[in-house]
């Protein structure tokens, strides 16, 4: 139950992510090569800069301390990662996107390259611990009242 929850709660995380690119064939094929060619320790970078990037909005920068000079050497670690990436590991699938389906399916293969960087993160027992601690405060009742009676429909609005 715990971690078909935890699951839930990660697929709407990242879903809520922006979707402003629809992926195309050299798009999925440039978020493969970027996902193939990410060892772990470069999602280490990319978690990093993410965290010193969302700990700069003003809701949570209380919460995060990451001084200018942390947030300039996770800047330079991850803009060394891209460059390689780009350059480097994928450079014809990063040609074959940016031709055919331009910035939009470069943009596209980056979020999906995001996106799984994160949910690689969020397997971790650690992470998984921390948001199930969310479950507690969760009420189960509640949510039960929205689970459609048998016969009637999930999407129906209750008028015909």
């Amino acid at each position: 139950m715990r971690r078909s929850c935890w699951l839930l709660v990660v697929l709407g995380l990242v879903s809520a992510w922006p979707t402003l690119a629809r992926a195309g064939t050299y798009a999925d094929a440039l978020s493969a090569c970027l996902i193939r060619a990410t060892t772990p320790a470069d999602q280490k970078v990319v978690v990093r800069w993410a965290f010193a990037t969302l700990a700069l909005d003003p809701d949570v920068a209380s919460m995060a301390a990451v001084s200018a000079a942390q947030r300039d050497a996770i800047n330079q670690q991850a803009g060394t990662l891209v460059t390689n990436l780009l350059v480097q590991s994928c450079n014809q699938p990063v040609q074959q996107t940016l031709m055919f389906e331009g910035v939009a399916g470069a943009q596209a293969a980056f979020e999906a390259w995001a996106r799984w960087a994160l949910t690689q993160v969020a397997g971790k027992p650690q992470v998984q611990q921390g948001a199930g601690a969310l479950l507690q405060y969760i009420d189960l009742g509640k949510l039960m009242s929205l689970v459609p009676l048998q016969g009637l429909s999930p999407t129906g609005s209750g008028t015909h």
